[in-house]
């Protein structure tokens, strides 16, 4: 195995884990994920939006964290759930910066706890997530090692 391969193991284990551990409170909590994601203001509910799209948001969001984290982790659609995991990065940097231009407070991001206190919206978060899209970017780019090995010629 080559080391760049082995890098990009260790750091799609490592995003698995963490999408995964993203989830979880999420999964157990969709209601109070939910008003997290009504806090930021992007998809409801308001007064033109009803809350259908931000709950919709909120049940399925982290699903398709675990599922992805799962992918990452495994290696099976490593590459696409790398992929996946890079457009969640950027909608999540999307809606943070959002926030913070519109002088909306985000006390607690629902990055990885919705229920007490989380961590807040501001630049080390933007800082953290940019972070984990390089990473994303790198394993959604690097080649899928080759697992099969074929006869020399003349063997």
């Amino acid at each position: 195995m080559r080391l760049r391969d082995l890098l990009t193991a260790v750091l799609a284990i490592a995003l698995g884990v963490i999408f995964i551990y993203a989830s979880l409170d999420k999964i157990e909590h969709p209601d109070a994920f939910a008003r997290i994601v009504y806090h930021y203001r992007l998809i409801g509910p308001s007064a033109s939006v009803g809350p259908l799209p931000a709950n919709l948001a909120a049940v399925t969001l982290p699903w398709v964290e675990i599922l992805a984290g799962i992918a990452l982790i495994s290696g099976v659609w490593r590459r696409e759930a790398a992929g996946l995991v890079a457009l969640l990065l950027v909608i999540f940097l999307g809606a943070v910066s959002w926030a913070l231009l519109h002088g909306i407070d985000i006390e607690n991001c629902g990055c990885f706890t919705v229920t007490g206190a989380g961590r807040g919206a501001g630049i080390k978060l933007l800082a953290e997530d940019l972070a984990l899209l390089v990473v994303a970017l790198f394993i959604a780019a690097s080649p899928v090692p080759s697992t099969l090995t074929t006869p020399a010629a003349g063997a």
